[in-house]
Protein backbone atom coordinates (compact mmCIF):
# COMPACT_ATOMS: atom_id res chain seq x y z
CA UNK A 1 0.00 0.00 0.00
CA UNK A 2 2.69 2.68 0.88
CA UNK A 3 4.65 1.95 -2.68
CA UNK A 4 1.33 3.10 -4.02
CA UNK A 5 0.92 6.08 -2.31
CA UNK A 6 4.57 6.86 -2.70
CA UNK A 7 4.40 6.19 -6.79
CA UNK A 8 1.18 8.29 -7.07
CA UNK A 9 3.04 11.00 -5.23
CA UNK A 10 6.40 10.94 -7.50
CA UNK A 11 4.12 11.08 -10.74
CA UNK A 12 2.45 14.24 -9.03
CA UNK A 13 5.53 15.58 -8.00
CA UNK A 14 6.88 14.99 -11.93
CA UNK A 15 3.72 16.13 -13.82
CA UNK A 16 3.77 19.62 -11.09
CA UNK A 17 7.08 20.17 -12.41
CA UNK A 18 5.89 19.58 -16.07
CA UNK A 19 2.90 21.71 -15.48
CA UNK A 20 5.02 24.37 -14.22
CA UNK A 21 7.48 25.22 -16.94
CA UNK A 22 4.88 25.53 -19.28
CA UNK A 23 4.86 29.51 -20.42
CA UNK A 24 1.02 30.56 -19.99
CA UNK A 25 -0.03 33.94 -21.77
CA UNK A 26 2.76 34.70 -23.49
CA UNK A 27 2.98 37.95 -24.62
CA UNK A 28 5.93 39.68 -27.14
CA UNK A 29 7.02 43.01 -28.67
CA UNK A 30 9.26 42.93 -31.25
CA UNK A 31 12.11 44.87 -32.74
CA UNK A 32 13.86 44.20 -35.83
CA UNK A 33 17.10 44.61 -38.00
CA UNK A 34 18.26 44.02 -41.38
CA UNK A 35 21.16 44.88 -43.30
CA UNK A 36 21.00 47.85 -45.24
CA UNK A 37 23.77 47.68 -47.50
CA UNK A 38 24.27 44.99 -49.98
CA UNK A 39 26.76 46.34 -52.78
CA UNK A 40 29.73 43.77 -51.97
CA UNK A 41 27.54 40.83 -50.28
CA UNK A 42 26.23 38.05 -51.01
CA UNK A 43 23.88 37.80 -48.40
CA UNK A 44 21.48 39.66 -46.58
CA UNK A 45 21.36 38.83 -42.55
CA UNK A 46 17.64 39.40 -40.70
CA UNK A 47 17.41 39.63 -36.97
CA UNK A 48 14.28 39.82 -34.77
CA UNK A 49 14.93 40.55 -31.11
CA UNK A 50 11.96 40.45 -29.15
CA UNK A 51 10.91 39.96 -25.21
CA UNK A 52 8.42 37.43 -23.91
CA UNK A 53 6.95 37.75 -20.49
CA UNK A 54 5.20 34.65 -19.88
CA UNK A 55 1.86 34.94 -17.29
CA UNK A 56 3.31 32.63 -14.84
CA UNK A 57 6.79 34.38 -14.34
CA UNK A 58 8.62 30.99 -16.22
CA UNK A 59 11.20 31.64 -18.92
CA UNK A 60 10.91 28.99 -21.60
CA UNK A 61 13.40 27.63 -23.48
CA UNK A 62 12.42 28.50 -27.26
CA UNK A 63 12.57 27.25 -30.64
CA UNK A 64 12.18 29.23 -34.09
CA UNK A 65 10.29 27.62 -37.27
CA UNK A 66 11.12 30.24 -40.26
CA UNK A 67 8.67 29.99 -43.04
CA UNK A 68 11.27 27.75 -45.31
CA UNK A 69 10.43 24.95 -42.19
CA UNK A 70 13.72 24.87 -40.39
CA UNK A 71 13.53 24.76 -36.51
CA UNK A 72 16.77 26.48 -34.86
CA UNK A 73 17.22 27.42 -31.15
CA UNK A 74 16.41 30.69 -30.11
CA UNK A 75 19.11 32.76 -28.60
CA UNK A 76 18.23 34.05 -25.08
CA UNK A 77 19.88 37.42 -24.16
CA UNK A 78 19.04 38.03 -20.54
CA UNK A 79 16.09 38.17 -18.93
CA UNK A 80 12.62 37.70 -20.98
CA UNK A 81 14.59 38.79 -23.87
CA UNK A 82 15.53 36.47 -26.82
CA UNK A 83 16.90 36.88 -30.46
CA UNK A 84 16.15 34.89 -34.05
CA UNK A 85 18.37 35.00 -37.41
CA UNK A 86 18.89 34.29 -40.74
CA UNK A 87 20.44 35.18 -43.51
CA UNK A 88 18.76 34.64 -47.26
CA UNK A 89 21.03 35.49 -50.70
CA UNK A 90 20.24 39.15 -51.82
CA UNK A 91 17.82 37.83 -55.05
CA UNK A 92 15.44 36.28 -52.59
CA UNK A 93 15.81 38.64 -49.94
CA UNK A 94 13.21 41.56 -49.95
CA UNK A 95 10.86 43.77 -47.94
CA UNK A 96 8.18 42.55 -46.26
CA UNK A 97 6.94 40.22 -43.11
CA UNK A 98 8.25 37.19 -42.11
CA UNK A 99 5.92 35.04 -39.51
CA UNK A 100 8.25 32.86 -36.92
CA UNK A 101 6.71 30.41 -35.00
CA UNK A 102 8.27 29.97 -31.63
CA UNK A 103 7.52 26.56 -29.68
CA UNK A 104 8.82 25.65 -26.09
CA UNK A 105 9.92 22.58 -25.30
CA UNK A 106 6.80 20.83 -24.88
CA UNK A 107 5.82 22.29 -28.60
CA UNK A 108 9.46 20.77 -29.71
CA UNK A 109 8.78 17.28 -28.55
CA UNK A 110 5.30 17.51 -30.75
CA UNK A 111 6.84 18.79 -33.70
CA UNK A 112 9.76 16.32 -34.18
CA UNK A 113 6.93 13.86 -33.17
CA UNK A 114 4.77 15.16 -36.39
CA UNK A 115 8.18 14.81 -38.35
CA UNK A 116 9.00 11.73 -37.55
CA UNK A 117 5.44 10.23 -37.80
CA UNK A 118 5.03 12.25 -41.46
CA UNK A 119 2.73 14.47 -40.26
CA UNK A 120 2.34 18.27 -41.03
CA UNK A 121 4.16 20.64 -39.13
CA UNK A 122 1.87 23.35 -39.56
CA UNK A 123 -0.52 21.41 -37.61
CA UNK A 124 1.63 21.58 -34.33
CA UNK A 125 0.54 24.37 -32.16
CA UNK A 126 3.34 27.05 -31.69
CA UNK A 127 3.59 29.15 -28.37
CA UNK A 128 3.43 32.23 -29.86
CA UNK A 129 3.98 33.34 -33.34
CA UNK A 130 5.82 36.89 -34.42
CA UNK A 131 6.41 39.10 -36.81
CA UNK A 132 9.28 40.28 -38.32
CA UNK A 133 9.90 43.10 -40.01
CA UNK A 134 12.46 42.53 -43.04
CA UNK A 135 13.50 45.96 -45.13
CA UNK A 136 15.19 45.61 -48.69
CA UNK A 137 18.83 46.09 -48.74
CA UNK A 138 20.56 48.91 -50.76
CA UNK A 139 21.86 46.71 -54.28
CA UNK A 140 24.11 49.44 -55.22
CA UNK A 141 23.36 52.06 -58.47
CA UNK A 142 21.23 51.05 -61.24
CA UNK A 143 24.39 52.14 -63.78
CA UNK A 144 28.31 51.06 -62.46
CA UNK A 145 30.62 53.86 -62.21
CA UNK A 146 32.66 52.37 -64.94
CA UNK A 147 30.25 52.36 -67.09
CA UNK A 148 29.56 56.28 -66.84
CA UNK A 149 33.22 57.15 -66.96
CA UNK A 150 33.63 54.66 -70.30
CA UNK A 151 30.63 56.72 -71.92
CA UNK A 152 31.60 60.36 -70.59
CA UNK A 153 35.09 59.11 -72.40
CA UNK A 154 33.68 58.33 -75.19
CA UNK A 155 31.62 61.36 -75.43
CA UNK A 156 34.75 63.88 -74.92
CA UNK A 157 36.84 61.70 -78.01
CA UNK A 158 33.86 62.11 -80.28
CA UNK A 159 33.34 65.79 -79.46
CA UNK A 160 37.31 66.09 -79.93
CA UNK A 161 37.65 64.10 -83.13
CA UNK A 162 34.59 66.01 -84.85
CA UNK A 163 36.04 69.28 -83.45
CA UNK A 164 39.48 68.74 -84.98
CA UNK A 165 38.20 67.40 -87.92
CA UNK A 166 36.18 70.93 -88.55
CA UNK A 167 39.02 73.02 -87.98
CA UNK A 168 41.03 71.01 -90.54
CA UNK A 169 38.30 70.64 -92.98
Amino acid sequence: MSHNILAVFVVCLFSGAALATTCTSPKVSVTSFSTQDATILTQVAHIGEFSLKCGNNVPPNLFAEFACGKIVPVAKLGDDKYQVSWTQEIKKSGGGNVVVRLFDEEGYANVRKAQRDGDKVANVKSLVDITVATKGAYKGPWVKAELVAALAVGGIAYFAFTAKSKVQG
